[in-house]
């Protein structure tokens, strides 16, 4: 990402987070899911 666009992204974040109560005082919990795909390989 251009560094321009990336700084603008950026901002937009962090004035979403600083307008949430949830998020405004700094450190939260985030909830995070991770979904894994394993493939075995077979001869």
């Amino acid at each position: 990402m251009p560094e321009r666009a990336r700084d603008a992204t950026l901002s937009g974040i962090r004035a979403y987070l600083g307008s949430r109560p949830g998020t405004s005082r700094g450190e939260f919990t985030l909830p995070l899911l991770t979904g894994v795909l394993r493939v075995r390989r077979t001869s």
